[in-house]
């Protein structure tokens, strides 16, 4: 049952233009473009850390009183390369409104140093965590509930998740308005 339904929702993701988790690459992409916000920060720089679900939750609670946006999503996924520079965009606009920005990569564990010198070619100087299951896997897909990359999530300012998307959103930004005008 558990199996039927797991194939099912891959199909859904995969007709609604997400990607489903696919085996990893070993490269990352050629054609990565830094942001156009930020400018390239050095990797040695980026904190990367090992996570599973539980240390996602705990991380979203820790920023009780602010609006948090998470991007899950991995070098090897096209669509997550394409649109992680928008993630950068949003983080550097509304920081100082109140926006915590969390990314999440499937990338294998061997792939540590790839995903962190794409994070510094993106200026990603924010929350950077490493799914601590190695890749995509079936236990890692579970424990962070994540069906497809990319998926992004917001968080409220209580920490209550409103909204998830899989796959491009163009209403990303306007969520992210909506939620930073609510009282804390």
């Amino acid at each position: 049952m558990r199996l039927g339904l797991g194939i099912a929702l891959i199909l859904l993701a995969a007709a609604a233009g997400c990607q489903p988790l696919p085996p990893p690459a070993t490269k990352t992409p050629a054609a990565v473009k830094p942001a156009s916000t930020g400018g390239a920060v050095n990797s040695a720089d980026i904190k990367l850390t090992k996570a599973d679900g539980k240390t996602l939750a705990a991380t979203v609670a820790e920023h009780k009183g602010q609006v948090v946006f998470v991007d899950f999503w991995a070098t090897w996924c096209g669509p997550c390369v394409e649109g992680f520079p928008h993630t950068v965009e949003l983080s550097k606009k509304y920081k100082d409104q109140g926006l915590v920005t969390i990314a999440v990569s499937f990338d294998n564990l061997d792939n540590e140093r790839a995903v962190r010198e794409f994070l510094a070619k993106q200026g990603a100087d924010f929350d950077n965590f490493l799914s601590k299951f190695d890749g995509v896997s079936q236990e890692a897909a579970v424990d962070f509930d994540v069906e497809a990359l990319p998926q992004f999530r917001l968080y409220d300012r209580q920490g209550q998740r409103r909204f998830k998307w899989e796959g491009k959103a163009d209403e990303i930004e306007a969520k992210i308005q909506e939620l930073l005008t609510e009282k804390p």
